[in-house]
C-alpha cells in the first residue's frame, strides 16, 4: 500500500476535516452538482452516477471525480514541468500504462479504498461520535478562514468535484481508520496483540524503549557547554541520584523510585512530551545513549553513568511490550496489512460509464469548469498580463526588425563590453543557429527544472545538516502531496519558540516548492519521530503548521 493510503487512513490529511460518513448521507442535488454542471448534460454524468460496484454498493462520479481530479491535475503539471505546454494523454506513463490510464487507475484504487474502509469501519460498529462531529465543526470553521471565507471555501470545493457533504464523507475515513485500529487491536479485543507479538515486532525491528534521567552541562536554548565547575557539580549531583537507585533491590520499587527521581530531576526538555519514556531504533538517539540502552537487560538501570555532549544519563530500560507507541505502530501495520487485504478480495464492477470516461476529454472539462469559477478580477489580471506580454514581444520584434544603423555604434560599448565583445558574438551566433522548439531549447527548460530540484535538495541537506531532521519521505510527493519530515531525539531537546522556527521554516520551502513543481497548492507536511508519532502538521489549507 504506498503512503498515501497510510498518512490518509492513519492521520488527518490537510484536504481532509472529519465529518460522518453515516447511513443517510446523499449525494449532490440537483442544485449542487459540481460535476453535472462541469461535464455538462450531454454527458448524461452527474454527481450520483454509478461508475463502480464495490462489493454489491455504490461507488459514484463524486466518489471518483474527486481523485481524478487530483490525478489528472498533477500529471498536468508535471508535462509543464517538464516543457511542454498540453498534455499528451496517450504518452507512456510506465509499467505499460499511458497516462490517461495512470489518471484512471490511480483515481480507482484511491476511491475503492476510501469507499472499502468506511464500509468496512461501519460492519463493524464505528462511527463519528459527537466528540467527532465537535472536532469537526472546529475545524472547519479554521479551514474556511484559512481558505479566505465561506465562499472561497465553496468555490474550492466545485473546483476539486466535491460538495460539502461529499467532503465530510472523504474526510471521515481518516478518523474511521483510527477508530478500528484503538478499537480493534486493545485489550480484550478481537486482534489484540499478545507480549509475544509485541516483543517480535520489536525484535525483527530493532525498537528500544528507555527512560532516563538527564542531567545537562549544556545551555539547552543555545547549546553552549557550561563550565567545568557547573559541569562537575551536575556529575556530582546525578552520581548521587545513580547510587540511590542502586542501592535497591526489588524490580517494581526501583522503576518506581527511578519514576519520582526523574520527574523530579531530570533536565530533559522532552520528559513533558515522553513521560513513559522513549521507544526508538538504531541512529535515532545519541550513540551514547543508544549504547547505554543496548547494554541493559529489561528493568535494568545503568551500572554507572552515561556521558554524552547533552551531559549526564541514568538510563533503565524498558520492555517494548509494555510500550503504548509501539503498540500503536504495530496495530497501524496490522491494520494496513488487514485493509490491503480488504481491497484486494473486493469485487468490483464497472460500469459503462467508467469503461467510456476519456481522460482527456475530462480534464478539457475540468480546466474549463475551474476558469469559470475565477473572481472576474483575476481573468482581469490575467488578461492584462496577457496583452502586455504581446506588447513586449511586438516591441522586440520590431527591434530586431529596424535597420542596423540605427543601432548604437559599437565604440560607445563601456569597455567591459569591450573585454567580451568576442564572446557576446559566438553567444548570439549560437542562439540564432537553434530554431525555436529545438532539443537544446527544451534542454534549457529541463534545465530549469533541475536547478528547483538542486535547490530542494540542498534544503532538505541543510536540514540534516542541522542535526534535527534524519530523514525525508517525498516517495510519493507528486502523487499525494505528501512530505513526512523524520526527527531524532534533538527535537525534544528544542524549546517549543525552536521546533515552531523549525516548522515555519520547513512549510515556507515546501508550499511554494510543490505549487511551482506539481501544483499543488496545500501539501500535506508533518513532522513526525521515527516511531511514527505526529509533533507537527499543516493545517487544512497548509498555511500554517500546528506543533502537537
Amino acid at each position: 500500500m504506498n503512503k498515501l493510503v497510510k498518512r490518509a487512513l492513519g492521520a488527518a490529511l490537510s484536504l481532509t476535516l472529519a465529518a460522518g460518513v453515516l447511513a443517510g448521507c446523499s449525494g449532490p442535488t440537483a442544485a449542487e452538482d459540481p460535476i453535472k454542471d462541469m461535464m455538462g448534460e450531454e454527458s448524461g454524468i452527474t454527481g450520483d452516477t454509478v461508475m463502480l460496484k464495490v462489493n454489491g454498493s455504490d461507488l459514484t462520479a463524486e466518489d471518483l471525480f474527486f481523485w481524478m481530479n487530483q490525478s489528472a491535475s498533477q500529471v498536468a503539471s508535471y508535462s509543464q514541468a517538464m516543457g511542454s505546454e498540453t498534455v499528451d494523454w496517450t504518452a507512456e506513463a510506465g509499467e505499460g500504462q499511458t497516462m490517461a490510464d495512470y489518471v484512471k487507475e490511480n483515481a480507482r484504487e484511491q476511491a475503492i479504498l476510501y469507499h472499502i474502509v468506511a464500509a468496512k469501519a461501519m460492519e463493524n460498529g464505528y462511527e463519528f461520535t459527537e466528540e467527532d462531529k465537535a472536532a469537526y465543526e472546529e475545524e472547519l470553521t479554521q479551514a474556511k478562514e484559512d481558505l479566505g471565507g465561506e465562499e472561497a471555501y465553496q468555490t474550492w470545493l466545485k473546483s476539486s468535484c466535491i460538495t460539502e457533504a461529499g467532503m465530510e464523507k472523504l474526510s471521515s475515513v481518516g478518523v474511521l481508520f483510527n477508530h478500528m485500529k484503538d478499537g480493534m487491536f486493545q485489550d480484550g479485543g478481537e486482534y489484540a496483540p499478545t507480549e509475544e507479538d509485541l516483543l517480535s515486532y520489536a525484535e525483527e525491528n530493532d525498537y528500544l524503549c528507555a527512560k532516563h534521567i538527564l542531567l545537562m552541562t549544556q545551555d539547552p536554548a543555545t547549546g553552549e557547554a557550561m563550565s567545568e565547575e557547573e559541569a562537575a557539580a551536575k556529575k556530582e549531583t546525578a552520581q548521587a541520584l545513580l547510587d540511590q537507585l542502586k542501592a535497591i533491590q526489588d524490580p517494581a520499587e526501583l522503576e518506581k523510585t527511578f519514576d519520582t527521581l526523574m520527574n523530579e530531576n531530570s533536565e530533559d526538555t522532552g520528559l513533558a512530551a515522553n513521560p513513559d519514556g522513549y521507544t526508538f531504533t538504531a541512529g535515532q538517539m545519541v550513540p551514547e545513549f543508544e549504547e547505554g540502552t543496548r547494554a541493559l537487560e529489561f528493568g535494568q538501570v545503568s551500572s554507572e553513568l552515561v556521558k554524552s555532549d547533552y551531559g549526564y544519563h541514568i538510563i533503565l530500560r524498558l520492555d517494548p511490550s509494555k510500550s503504548e507507541s509501539l503498540r500503536s505502530q504495530w496495530a497501524t501495520e496490522k491494520l494496513n496489512e488487514m485493509v490491503d487485504q480488504w481491497v484486494e478480495e473486493a469485487e468490483v464492477e464497472e460500469t459503462e460509464a467508467f469503461t467510456n470516461l476519456d481522460v482527456g476529454d475530462f480534464y478539457t472539462k475540468l480546466t474549463a469548469w475551474q476558469d469559470s469559477l475565477k473572481p472576474a478580477e483575476e481573468e482581469t489580471e490575467q488578461a492584462a498580463e496577457a496583452e502586455t506580454e504581446l506588447t513586449e514581444e511586438a516591441e522586440a520584434a520590431e527591434e530586431e526588425a529596424a535597420p542596423a544603423e540605427e543601432a548604437p555604434a559599437a565604440e560607445t560599448a563601456a569597455p567591459e563590453a569591450e573585454q567580451t565583445e568576442e564572446t557576446h558574438v559566438e553567444e548570439v551566433a549560437a542562439q540564432e543557429s537553434v530554431p525555436a522548439g529545438s532539443p537544446s531549447e527544451q534542454e534549457e527548460s529541463n534545465n530549469d527544472d533541475n536547478s528547483a530540484y538542486a535547490l530542494y535538495n540542498k534544503f532538505v541537506d541543510d536540514l540534516k545538516a542541522d542535526g534535527i531532521v534524519d530523514r525525508v519521505d517525498d516517495s510519493n510527493a507528486q502523487v499525494d502531496g505528501l512530505w513526512i519530515f523524520y526527527v531524532n531525539d534533538n527535537w525534544n531537546s528544542m524549546t517549543t519558540e525552536q521546533k515552531q522556527e523549525l516548522a515555519d521554516n520547513i512549510l515556507s520551502e515546501i508550499v511554494p516548492w510543490a505549487k511551482g513543481m506539481y501544483d499543488i497548492s496545500a501539501p500535506v507536511i508533518t513532522i513526525e519521530n521515527h516511531s511514527g508519532k505526529v509533533l507537527a502538521e499543516t493545517n487544512y489549507s497548509s498555511t500554517a503548521m500546528k506543533l502537537k
